[in-house]
């Protein structure tokens, strides 16, 4: 699909790789820099799944012969993704205005720890210290008050699809102008993207702002219940289901079970296994599915079945099953290639591109996606988010929902999250008379979007085949919960469920704990994130004068990839990975946050042997020992102490973590806090610009719209007269 595109990857962090990997399997052609000896993960599973059909090559930048050698392979390059700080690129020669000089044509990506705008650019880009001085870890749940530590990397994950929808949002732009440049993004900026229905305050409205956590333990198991022989989560979003459908629940009745309290409900679900369960709530459509340690769904049959899981000769592994990217589309796409062995490919030279790629040099955009035209039938968060995203860098994004609303609206603040930056339009796809009104929006389209089931598509006429008989050319990014091959195709799908199923929910808790919910959505936000990814490249391929495509996405997709720190050995065993502590405290003696005097917290990530040597110096030699020795220092002595040592660390930030990020002047000046006005909400304020494009602005100028907000304007653009309108109306067609 993107097999006229070049990419150049500089890095050995998860973010770069993964949105290599991203584009890499989407057709481009991606080049792998490593420093002299090679990557320090080769032989690891991440290495092997994230490195996967790219090519190598050994440089020592620090040297002029490598930085030469690198010169010369961007010269045919589209691309360069890195993860340089700002200081360390302007020490190489590669910070952007030194290559907007000698390469003009060249789209910049540099995933960093914070943005390159932010005073905190140059610190580290772990995750967890990211996290701890962003205040993100009173967003997690535990068993235990205070900071949590996050076992999934949302801030790497996010920040990979920000990436690689920056990268081709600019690839769009040099279509227009003939000009590269920058497309950065950053770890916080993804933990941010990952926040927007937990982080939210509106001066008005239905719904009050989050509660000042109030440092207490909270553990919730939301519709998560304790069987005979495991654990099974079930997600009845409206909560109306009526358990005394089931057989095992008439069982339970009859022995005097009441399962009107929770003590009783949890009782009667012990007396059943999790398959018995199943197979019971499937039959009434109800979604679910048992929670599963890490790994297992690579061994999923409908994983398989749609090629989320793929059987790769990895020249480390020999044969093994790996986790695949998530996307189908109507073209085969260059997957199941191995990871390179070490400078396999990278003497293979490119072809300086020619200035007269693309077109002829225009007007520069006001916004990165002016101009842009997508139309979103999608509901829910899974999906829908995605256009918001491109609806945030300036495309003109319709929603198109029903007369009565998105059924997520009555979830106000996860509504706000899905529905920034897109106009309403509300109209019955039900009746016939609606179709002159499809066929017009459909037409104008340049990227559609929806996450329905197939059937329920059809039925409104937004299956593939129509779409293509309205508009031969328009891109068609489609979002669905199991896939569409397999025997769940039409099965319903929630962000929890899939969090069950994917092992968050086991290893969230910490080791030996019983399982719990996550409270952000973290798989509803990625599955959104692919989405986004998917209809850049629809859009991209579009302005490149290549046929309309349909690619496609899901949840079973997204939860297969992020088990990338795994594979599955031929043997049928899995490989080992890290695990979070019993307490969630972190991941080892030197990777991890520690509660010091005054109940104050410190994060250190010592990855380094300097740095656990320095980290014994500090704390004593027995790391055993560290908690009780980090108990008694001040919090900034520790930190000054870790510092001059040069040992990676931040304060954790937890009391009102969320009003203090929204209140610092620091987070307005940066773009990273959007504040704009609503109808019903007043000022709606969430986590803002994801992106920077260096001399391009990103400006979010739409909250999420009331219903219907926009009809008559997007109406009369659409070629309908006033009286047309207004008899549509009165038929109840729009509202």
């Amino acid at each position: 699909m993107l097999s006229d595109l070049r990419i150049v990857e500089i890095g050995e962090g998860m973010a770069v790789q993964v949105c290599g990997l991203l584009l890499g399997e989407l057709g481009t052609d991606v080049l792998k820099i490593e420093r002299p000896g090679g990557d320090p993960a080769r032989g690891s599973a991440r290495f092997a799944n994230w490195n996967r059909g790219k090519r190598s090559l050994e440089l020592q930048l620090d040297n002029r012969a490598g930085l030469e050698a690198l010169l010369e392979r961007l010269a045919g390059a589209d691309v360069l993704l890195h993860q340089f700080t700002p200081m360390r690129a302007r020490a190489l020669g590669l910070d952007d205005e030194t290559l907007a000089k000698g390469f003009p044509r060249l789209v910049i990506c540099g995933i960093t720890g914070s943005p390159r705008n932010h005073p905190d650019a140059e610190r580290s880009d772990d995750e967890m210290l990211v996290s701890a001085r962003l205040g993100a870890m009173y967003e997690n749940d535990g068993y235990r008050g205070g900071p949590v530590v996050w076992r999934y990397p949302a801030g790497h994950w996010s920040a990979a699809h920000l990436a690689a929808g920056g990268i081709l949002t600019r690839l769009v732009m040099r279509l227009q102008t003939g000009r590269g440049g920058a497309a950065h993004t950053s770890i916080l900026q993804g933990l941010l993207s990952a926040l927007p229905m937990v982080w939210v305050r509106n001066s008005k409205g239905p719904m009050p702002n989050p509660k000042i956590y109030d440092g207490s333990p909270r553990a919730p198991r939301f519709q998560l219940h304790l069987c005979k022989d495991g654990w099974l989560q079930i997600l009845d979003p409206t909560q109306r289901f009526d358990y005394c459908m089931l057989p095992g629940i008439w069982n339970a009745l009859s022995d005097g079970i009441d399962i009107g309290t929770p003590e009783g409900l949890e009782q009667a679900f012990a007396r059943e296994t999790v398959d018995t369960w199943l197979a019971q709530l499937r039959e009434h459509d109800v979604a679910c599915e048992p929670a599963a340690p890490l790994g297992e769904v690579l061994r999923h049959d409908d994983a398989r079945a749609n090629g989320y899981v793929i059987e790769v000769d990895d020249p480390h592994f020999g044969r093994a099953w790996q986790p695949n990217t998530p996307y189908h589309a109507d073209v085969p796409l260059p997957q199941g290639r191995p990871a390179p062995r070490l400078g396999e490919g990278g003497e293979r030279d490119w072809t300086p591109r020619s200035e007269s790629i693309g077109q002829a040099p225009g007007a520069e955009p006001g916004h990165p996606l002016d101009g842009a035209c997508v139309v979103d039938f999608g509901m829910f968060l899974a999906g829908p988010l995605g256009p918001s995203l491109m609806g945030d860098l300036g495309a003109d994004v319709i929603k198109v929902e029903p007369l009565s609303g998105d059924r997520l609206r009555h979830m106000h603040h996860f509504f706000q999250a899905a529905g920034r930056s897109k106009r309403s339009l509300a109209v019955d796809l039900t009746k016939p008379e609606a179709q002159p009104i499809l066929e017009r929006l459909i037409a104008w389209a340049e990227v559609v979007h929806h996450n329905m089931r197939f059937k329920g598509a059809d039925k409104l006429g937004l299956g593939e085949e129509n779409l293509r008989r309205l508009n031969p050319d328009v891109g068609f990014a489609y979002v669905s919960a199991y896939g569409q091959r397999g025997n769940r195709a039409n099965w319903p799908g929630y962000d929890t469920i899939f969090s069950a199923l994917a092992g968050l929910e086991f290893e969230s808790a910490g080791k030996g704990n019983r399982p719990i919910t996550l409270r952000p959505g973290p798989m509803d936000m990625l599955t959104a994130h692919s989405c986004f990814v998917a209809a850049m490249a629809l859009l991209y391929m579009k302005r490149a004068g290549l046929a309309g495509r349909v690619l496609h996405s899901s949840m079973l997709g997204i939860i297969t990839l992020i088990q990338g720190e795994l594979l599955l050995k031929a043997d049928g065993t899995l490989t080992e990975t890290h695990h979070l502590t019993s307490d969630q405290t972190g991941f080892s003696p030197y990777h991890r946050i520690f509660e010091i005097k005054g109940g104050e917290w410190v994060a250190v990530a010592a990855h380094r042997e300097a740095e656990r040597e320095a980290m014994r110096t500090i704390l004593g030699t027995d790391d055993a020992g560290f908690v009780k020795a980090a108990e008694a220092w001040p919090a900034a002595d520790l930190l000054a102490a870790f510092e001059a040592a040069g040992v990676p660390c931040d304060a954790v930030f937890c009391d009102n973590a969320m009003n203090r990020f929204f209140d610092d002047p620091l987070s307005r000046r940066s773009g990273l806090v959007s504040a704009v006005e609503q109808p019903t909400y007043g000022i709606v304020e969430q986590p803002g610009i994801f992106w920077d494009m260096g001399d391009i602005p990103i400006e979010i100028s739409r909250a999420c719209p009331d219903i219907g907000q926009h009809s008559d304007e997007i109406m009369l653009e659409l070629g309908f007269s006033a009286t047309e309108i207004a008899e549509f109306r009165t038929k109840k067609i729009i509202g």
